[in-house]
This record gives structure tokens, sequence and C-alpha cells, in this order.
């Protein structure tokens, strides 16, 4: 593993996780959605699960409008920090109005808005400060604070929401420690240079190529998450709890994800991404066929596993093949991939099986399909390093004899 190398790295480290730990906000709303849709009888269904839907959707806009117009003209440590303000009071005032189900939504809206903004620009500020094997480390532990804080937001909902569901909004009062923490320890990051012509045709093909299989990858991972709770219900394994225990084994899964990072990027190089995605697919298959409650949990570690592992290799491989100019809004797009993504999962695959009965057998064998193909192509086309971070590693490699010999001469 290839840890930072002097205080001051390791204090952005500490800043940069105690933000990672903030991305999963998201998952407040999860687990009094049913209570919601109780308070608001007339509201229609998929109006209610918008309360979550939302979020994925306004992260995305968020990071290529923070990317592409605020990371030219206020450092990432600002933004970041507003970031942080906004989510937190978009949170607490639906403790104070709640009254409407639109201003819930609304709410769902800026909270996304935040944690898009948060999200991409910790990204950028690891890009900006690490590079390499070392930044793919880095990145690998970060989605390990992503989970811890899925965790934690989960459990807050939980507890503050079992006697009024709004309750649960109090939760992002807890942002205020780790704005204390950022504030201290989150570094400036680099102005991006503004970006001459159009940056998506300036995009790097390999850069673009990523985006739409990280698309397309997350489409059919998002199958469990999506369906879960049916699954439990139609196979008589439980209710509402233990479909909550079957999606807190998932986040639990990013943990240990992140730990491997690190050490299958050194040892597969870019070949770790569809290895990753075999992973989900086996999780995929474990699903379907899960006679008991306990495989249908671990199934979802599996699935959750795969994807988590994922993330971030996607993301040091877009870091590797981006000039400094354009890394922060690639880095942006490959996440609004991801994001868009898990909120078209449930649309896509309910079209393309409806002509067979869009029974949910059905629908997971499409996605193990189409991972199945990801996978096949993968093994080929990232068998080597791109030239850029081929060109990376050689840079890297004369630093650190440079600093031998001085070290040596000392």
């Amino acid at each position: 593993m290839v840890l930072p190398v002097n205080k001051t790295q390791v204090k952005y480290i500490v800043g940069i996780y105690s933000a990672a730990m903030c991305i999963m906000g998201m998952l407040v709303p999860v687990p009094i959605l049913s209570s919601i849709a109780k308070t608001f009888p007339d509201a229609n269904i998929a109006a209610v699960q918008m309360c979550v839907g939302i979020i994925p959707l306004c992260m995305a806009l968020s990071a290529l409008f923070v990317s592409s117009v605020l990371a030219t003209r206020v450092q990432k440590r600002y933004t970041a920090l507003a970031c942080h303000i906004l989510i937190m009071v978009a949170g607490l005032t639906v403790v104070a109005f709640h009254d409407a189900l639109w201003q819930v939504l609304a709410a769902s809206v800026f909270i996304g808005i935040g944690i898009g903004g948060i999200q991409n620009g910790t990204d950028a500020l690891i890009a900006d400060y690490f590079e390499g094997q070392q930044r793919g480390t880095i990145m690998g532990v970060y989605s390990t604070f992503v989970a811890l804080g899925g965790i934690l937001w989960t459990v807050l909902s939980g507890i503050l929401g079992s006697r009024e569901w709004y309750m649960s909004y109090a939760a992002y009062a807890a942002e205020l420690p780790f704005i204390i923490v950022e504030f201290i320890c989150l570094p400036m990051g680099h102005l991006e240079p503004k970006r001459k012509g159009n940056v998506l045709k300036n995009m790097p093909r390999e850069v673009a190529l990523i985006t739409l299989i990280s698309f397309v990858f997350v489409l059919c991972f998002q199958l469990f998450s999506t369906n879960v709770s049916l699954i439990v219900a139609a196979r008589g394994f439980g209710g509402t709890a233990q479909s909550a225990t079957a999606s807190t084994v998932m986040t639990v899964a990013g943990i240990f994800a992140g730990l491997l990072v690190g050490p299958l990027f050194k040892k597969f190089k870019n070949r770790a991404m569809p290895l990753a995605w075999c992973v989900t697919i086996l999780g995929l298959v474990l699903t379907l066929v899960a006679p008991t409650l306990g495989v249908l949990c671990v199934a979802g570690f599996v699935t959750s596993l795969g994807k988590e592992t994922y993330v971030p290799l996607q993301g040091n491989f877009a870091a590797g093949n981006s000039t400094n100019e354009g890394r922060a809004f690639n880095l942006a797009i490959g996440m609004a991939g991801t994001n868009f993504g898990m909120a078209l999962s449930p649309l896509f695959f309910e079209a393309a099986t409806a002509p067979f009965g869009a029974q949910i057998s059905q629908k997971f064998v499409l996605g193990i399909v189409i991972i199945a193909v990801l996978v096949v192509f993968g093994m080929v086309h990232y068998a080597k390093l791109t030239p850029a971070q081929e060109a990376e590693e050689k840079a890297q490699a004369a630093a650190r004899e440079a600093a031998a010999r001085e070290v040596a001469s000392c």
C-alpha cells in the first residue's frame, strides 16, 4: 500500500475522508419512505420514491456545474464547505416544514446538489495532490469512508425517525462536526484552467468510454437495490426490517471494497475493473437463486463489493487519462454516468422486459448478460495501461529516483 509521505498530505487526507463520510447522506430518506407515503396517501407512489430518486439526479447535474463552472473560479475547499452548509440547512428545513410533499422533494433537490458538489470536489482534490498508485490506494480507502458514512446516516435516520418520520432529517445536523474538521484539514485545491473549445468534444476517448461503461454497469448493479424488498416479500423472507438488513449489508461491503482497490490495481492494473464486474455478476446470480434471507444478504454483499471496488478504480482511471485542464470535469462526467445509471435502472429494465412479462428473474438475467458482455470487452480492452497512464508511471519513477539520489547525496 502506498501511503501519504508527509504530514501535510496526512492532514489533507483527514479532510478529504471527512467529506467522504457525508456522501451517503443521500440514504437518510430511505428508511422512512413508507411513512412518507402514509402521510401523503393521495400522492403518487412514484412521487414519494423521488424523495430518494431525485437525489442522484441532482448530484450528477451539480457535479457537472461545479466542475465546468465553479472549479475555474472558486477553490474546491470553499465549494465543499458551502455544499455541507446547504445540505444541513435543506435537511433541517424538513424538520420545520413538512406539511406538503413538495417541501420534502425540494429539500431532496438541494441535498442532491450539495452532495454532488462534495463528491466531485473531493474526487478532484485527490487528483490534485496525489498521483498513480498512491492516488488509486487513497481513492480505494476513500470508498471505505463513504461506506462508513452510509452506516452512520442510516442508523441516525432510523433512530431519529422512529416516532415522527420528519425527525429523520434532523440527522443532517451531524454535518456540523464534519464542517469543522474540513475547515481545519481540507486543502484549497487547484483552480481548474479555463477550457478552450467544447469540453465534451475535447474529452479523451478512454474517459468517454469508461463513462459509458459505468452507466451501463451501474444500470445493471442497481437491480439489487430496486428489487430487494420485492424479493424478500415474494419469497416469504419477511418484511421491511428484513429488506433493510439486506440493504445495510450492501453498505458494509463498501468498507472492505475500499481496502481491495490499491492491491488490485497494483497486481492487475486496468484489468482490475472487469474483475470487479465479475464479482457483481456473482452477486446477481446468487440473488436470482437465493433460497433464504441469509443467502440473499450474502448476495447483496457480493453485488455491492464488486460495484464499490469498481467505482474508485474507474475514478483513478479517468484521472490518469485526463489532463490537468479537464480532470475535474472528466471526473464529474464519470460520476454523472454512475448516478444516471442508478436513476434510470428501474425504467430501463421495466421497458426491456415488458414484452415478456417484466418478471424480476427476467430483469436479473438480462442484467447478468449485459455485465458479462462488459467483462469480455474489458478483459481485452484493458489488458494494458493506456499511453497516458504509462507516461504518468514513468514520470513518477523518475521523481522517485531523483528523490532517492537527493537523499543519498545528503
